[in-house]
This record gives structure tokens, C-alpha cells and sequence, in this order.
């Protein structure tokens, strides 16, 4: 009974009784290669001398493996998901074992000859054993395997064909081989190689390279389509997503690379392509991985303003896995605080994330915060952001993006804070309208504060980012979908795109770089004409022009048709961190700049538009003040 107990403690997530009969099996096998060994060894007539060799020593062989496996973890092992590494773990404790009998073998005396196992006696019951416990294994994964098939016929999956027959498409060939409840059903695979054509990978045919597909969607009649690498190019994609849908054939895709950072990718993770997929896939591996960054930020109270929104959130989320010592979730909207606390929490007792209802315009309840929680790092991303909205409302733009910055770089330098990031726009260079302008002046304040602060001020630039709450992609979504018509401001209008996963990751590490005071720009590639992403939403969404027009409506208060990242008199240098360059800004008068804060901070009070606009020209930072132009219509905020 006792040695029973201790086999329980020292399995407590287990059943006791499946793990005895394992081991019961292991012994079995131990037996039975061990006397085959003689058998082979001596062509089935074994001398008296070794036979009594035999009996003596089996117990003993039987013993040692069985605690050699329980010392090397064999015993914890789940046979239906064996594999590769649990097979090693096997050769492992089978060499361990049979590299002892072999040193007993040629290190014992001669007057103990009766002792000495013959060599190829112990090579034989190595081999035996081993073969004997990977098929008791591998058969139990092969039942497995076939029960789950059983469990849900061949007419509920989908023949599925595989774009990518590399480590990502292997990975999730064999992932939905052996989960029938996933509904796909692989076939074989295209590769965008010659050289893999007619080859098998994971049991599957290459049938022929991508520009084989309509051909063989045709022949193997597959009802799905799955992209299984994020290097495709965009009009690749678009043109399997027309060939897919002209054959009736669903199409999926792995998500993005910050959309997994570190994880790896599996058939749980396909999705539906998106437009972030069209506009972005040329992916750059993170200069910093994740153990990198959660030595840095690993321990730390890290502060996020603007937490709900669409950059905060996903600041939130990956900042969540640096594993800090408090994540402070600043949001005003009572909403956006509860949904992304709930996500993060996800009911956990540990309470690490924070929720703080504070608008960071009020200085006292600010203050409040950083005298009870003392924050070490602050990434502020809090802003109004919606450029026609701001031309409306000039007086709340400064005091939301001008002054609540210079209350929290401040407060930060006050309260000697680490590090300090704030989130900057390209709309803030040579800006036209009022949020750019607000958003370039209070690169300014951070820039002034940096310079005679121990805390690591900077501020990082970036333009529009895909999918965020307001901006184009889901207003085009909605309009697609009601038929039409999609507004666009001018057939030439330019912008550059991120998705929020990789702008989010950038900004982390963008913390780590630089002198006080930097203001650091993230690479954005290429500009994109809104035009163009209106029409491959069209397609994305499975309609045409003449089905869902395209209505041009001229640019609006404030808008650019392009956007820029950098002034002509901004030097750019790259930083050790790919797709992070660091701009030498242009420089300016502090208190001359001060002036002019006492001026808006008047007008902000006495809510005069005209005031604020006539201080913020007179910055010199290529903004010029005008009446307003009408703002009202819905139409996409780009």
C-alpha cells in the first residue's frame, strides 16, 4: 500500500492504473528481448552457463530500464501523441541502460567471467527493446489516429489543397490528417517549386507549382484552399482567391507573422484572407524575439494609456507575454477598459493587469495614478486621431493630444520613470490639418522634456494602420456590403499601412533604442493609392466594380493627398533594430514654442477654434491656418 502511494505522488495528473499497465508492457518487452538476445546470440541453443546468465540477470535489466524511464520521464509520456522527440527519449533510456552492461561488460575482473554478458547479446536486447517499445507506442498513436478518422466520416471533410509545402505546410498537413474534427480532408499540395513537383511531403503530392491551380482544382475537385506561407505575394493571393472562388472552393491563409510572434503556426490558427494579407506580406522577422524583450520588460510596472484602442490594446496583448509585474490599463471608455481587461485577465487569480478608468486630460486624476501604482515604463497612446472629426473640434484636439502629453511627460520625468514612449503619426509632418499639427507640437514638448530627464523619453512614428476602429478598411467593408457605393476622396490619394499586430511590436521595441528625446520612425514599405485597396476589397469580398462602385468625393478638411514620413531637412539613420530608423528632427526655439503654448492653453479655456489655429500656425512647422471647409458626410477617414 505504501509503494503504492509514492507511484500516486509521483504521478498526480495521471491515472495510477494506465501508467502500472504501461510499465507492465515496458517489462514484458524487457523480458522478452532479453531472452530473444540469447536466442539469436547462440541459434537457439543456449549454453547452460549463459541460460543461468539469463535467469539471474533479468530481474535486474527489468528494474533498471523501468527506472531509468521513470528518472528520464518516459512514464509521463502520452502515447497517442508520440512522436519524434518522445522516440529519442526512448533511444535515450534504452542507450543509458545498455551502456552500463556494456562497461560491466569490459571492466570487470576475469575471475567474474560468469558475470560478463556477451557484447552482442547486449546490442541485440538493445535493439529488441527498443523496437519492441516504439511499436507498443506507435501502435497506440495509430489506434488513436484511426478512432478519431472514424469519429467523423469522409463526406463531413473537405478535400483540401495545400499552397506551400514547406515546414508550416507540413506542419499542418499532419495536424489535420490526424484531427478529422477540424473538416479538412488534405490532398496533396502546390509549391511555387519545380523542383517539388510529382514529390510527396507528409504522404501528400506535390501535384504542380501555383500556376497549376485552377488545372488541378479542376482535377482533384478540392472544396478548400489553404495558404500555409505568408510569403506569397499579395497578387498571388488575390489571383487564387478569383481561380478558388471561380471553382467553387473556399480559401484560407495562416495569419500574419506578428499575428503569431512567437508561436508556432497550426490548423487552429488558419483564417479567412484579409486585406492586412493583400497589403502586407512581405514579412520581416522581429530584430528583438520575445525572450529578448521579456528580459527588459520582465518584472517591470508598465503603464499603457489609450489602452482600449486599437494600437494600446495590442500593446497590451503583447506586452502581456514580457510577463511585467503590473500592466496598468489607463482608457476613459468604460467599454474598451472592460472588454480588453476581460481578454488579458482571462479570469486569472494573479492580478497582474490593471484596469484604470482615467482620462488623462484630468491632471489630478493623472497624478493620482502615478502616486499609487509608480509606473517604470509608459507607452502613451491615448490621442484623438480622426482628422475631419478634429478640424471640428481644433480646441480638443490640443488639449487631448498637446497638453495631456505634456501633463504625462511630466509627470513621468516627476516620478522617475524608466522609459516614457509616445505614439506619434506621419500626419504630424508638414501637417495640414489640426491633429497633425497637435500630434507634431507634442513631439516637441517630449523631445524638450528628454533632453534634461533621467527617464528615456522618445517618440515613435508611424502611419496608418490596417483594421483600426474609424479608419478606412472597415468603413470600405461596410459599404462593400451594403451594396455600395465606396467612397474614396481622390483617385490619387496615397497611404502607408501597417498591420496593428507588427506596428504594436515595433513600437515595444523602438522602447529599447536610442538617446532621450529621439524621435524614431518605423519603416512602413511602400504607399498604397486608396484607390487600389478599394478595388481588392471589392475582389477580396467576392464582388465586382459594376456590382459595387467606386464614387470619388474629393478630399476633405485637413486631408493630404500624401502622406509623408519625414521632413526634407529630417535626417534618417538606421538603428541596430530592422525597419526602426532614427530621425535627427528639425530643431526650434523652446521658448519661443512656450509662448505659444500660453497662447493655446487661452484659447483651449475660452473654446476659441479660431485662437487655436492661429497659435498652432505660427509654430513654423508648415501648418497654415484657414476657415474650416465643411467635414460632414460618412466617408472613410484615410
Amino acid at each position: 500500500m505504501a509503494a503504492f502511494d509514492t507511484f500516486k505522488k509521483l504521478f498526480p495528473l495521471v491515472r495510477v492504473r494506465a501508467r502500472l499497465a504501461q510499465a507492465a508492457i515496458d517489462a514484458l518487452i524487457c523480458l522478452a528481448a532479453f531472452g530473444c538476445a540469447y536466442v539469436v546470440r547462440f541459434d537457439g541453443d543456449i549454453p547452460q552457463s549463459f541460460s543461468d546468465q539469463l535467469i539471474h540477470y533479468a530481474p535486474f535489466l527489468v528494474v533498471a530500464r523501468a527506472v531509468v524511464h521513470l528518472v528520464l520521464g518516459v512514464y509521463r509520456v502520452v502515447w497517442r501523441y508520440v512522436g519524434v522527440s518522445e522516440l529519442l527519449l526512448f533511444v535515450r533510456s534504452v542507450a543509458l541502460v545498455s551502456l552500463v552492461l556494456l562497461a560491466m561488460r569490459l571492466f570487470l575482473p576475469a575471475d567474474l567471467v560468469a558475470l560478463k554478458i556477451p557484447i552482442s547479446v547486449i546490442v541485440i536486447e538493445a535493439m529488441f527493446t527498443f523496437l519492441g517499445m516504439s511499436a507498443v507506442r506507435l501502435g497506440r498513436r495509430i489506434l488513436h489516429e484511426r478512432q478519431g478518422r472514424q469519429s467523423k466520416s469522409d463526406s463531413d471533410r473537405a478535400p483540401t489543397l495545400l499552397v506551400g509545402a514547406g515546414q508550416a505546410g507540413l506542419a499542418i498537413a499532419k495536424e489535420t490528417q490526424r484531427s478529422p474534427a477540424l473538416g479538412m480532408e488534405p490532398i496533396g499540395f502546390l509549391d511555387d517549386s519545380n523542383a517539388k513537383v510529382g514529390m510527396q511531403v507528409a504522404g501528400l503530392r506535390v501535384f504542380g507549382t501555383i500556376s497549376d491551380a485552377d488545372a488541378v482544382l479542376r482535377r482533384t475537385r478540392a472544396r478548400k484552399l489553404l495558404i500555409t506561407s505568408n510569403k506569397i505575394s499579395a497578387d498571388t493571393i488575390v489571383e487564387l482567391m478569383d481561380i478558388a472562388r471561380a471553382n467553387g472552393a473556399e480559401v484560407r491563409t495562416v495569419p500574419g507573422l506578428f499575428e503569431i510572434l512567437d508561436k508556432d503556426v497550426s490548423a487552429a490558427s488558419l483564417r479567412e484572407v484579409r486585406i492586412e494579407d493583400l497589403l502586407s506580406r512581405d514579412p520581416v522577422p522581429p530584430s528583438m524575439s520575445v525572450d529578448e524583450l521579456r528580459e527588459l520588460y520582465s518584472g517591470k510596472k508598465i503603464m499603457v494609456t489609450g489602452a482600449g484602442g486599437s494600437i494600446g490594446s495590442e500593446l497590451c496583448r503583447q506586452l502581456m507575454r514580457m510577463e511585467p509585474a503590473r500592466l496598468l490599463l489607463v482608457e476613459r471608455d468604460e467599454n474598451n477598459l472592460f472588454e480588453i481587461h476581460r481578454e488579458l485577465s482571462g479570469g486569472s487569480l494573479v492580478d497582474v493587469c490593471t484596469p484604470v478608468l482615467c482620462d488623462v486630460s484630468s491632471e489630478k486624476d493623472t497624478e493620482r495614478v502615478f502616486r499609487k501604482y509608480a509606473p517604470e515604463v509608459v507607452f502613451h497612446a491615448a490621442a484623438f486621431k480622426h482628422v475631419p472629426m478634429m478640424e471640428r473640434f481644433p480646441y480638443a484636439a490640443v488639449r487631448n493630444n498637446v497638453f495631456s502629453t505634456q501633463r504625462l511627460a511630466q509627470l513621468a520625468h516627476e516620478h522617475n520613470v524608466t522609459s516614457f514612449v509616445m505614439i506619434s503619426t506621419d500626419k504630424a509632418v508638414k501637417p495640414t490639418s489640426v491633429m497633425g499639427a497637435t500630434k507634431r507640437l507634442a513631439e516637441m514638448i517630449v523631445q524638450n522634456i528628454g533632453r534634461s530627464s533621467p527617464t528615456h523619453f522618445s517618440c515613435v512614428r508611424f502611419g496608418n494602420v490596417l483594421g483600426s476602429r474609424g479608419s478606412v478598411v472597415p468603413i470600405f467593408r461596410r459599404q462593400i456590403l451594403a451594396g455600395g457605393p465606396v467612397t474614396v476622396t481622390h483617385p490619387e490619394a496615397t497611404r502607408y499601412f501597417m498591420t496593428i499586430p507588427e506596428a504594436a511590436n515595433l513600437v515595444i521595441q523602438a522602447a529599447t533604442q536610442g538617446d532621450s528625446g529621439e524621435v524614431l520612425l518605423l519603416d512602413m514599405g511602400e504607399p498604397v493609392k486608396i484607390m487600389h485597396l478599394a478595388r481588392k476589397m471589392i475582389r477580396l469580398l467576392g464582388y465586382t466594380e459594376q456590382q459595387c462602385p467606386i464614387k470619388i468625393i474629393g478630399t476633405r478638411a485637413g486631408e493630404k493627398l500624401f502622406e509623408e514620413l519625414r521632413t526634407d531637412l529630417e535626417e534618417v539613420e538606421q538603428t541596430p533594430l530592422r525597419k526602426i530608423f532614427r530621425v535627427h528632427p528639425e530643431t526650434f526655439d523652446w521658448p519661443e514654442i512656450e509662448l505659444i503654448l500660453q497662447r493655446l492653453d487661452f484659447a483651449v479655456r475660452a473654446n476659441d477654434d479660431k485662437g487655436v489655429r492661429q497659435a498652432l500656425g505660427d509654430l513654423g512647422i508648415g501648418y497654415q491656418a484657414s476657415p474650416p471647409r465643411s467635414a460632414s458626410g460618412s466617408f472613410p477617414a484615410v
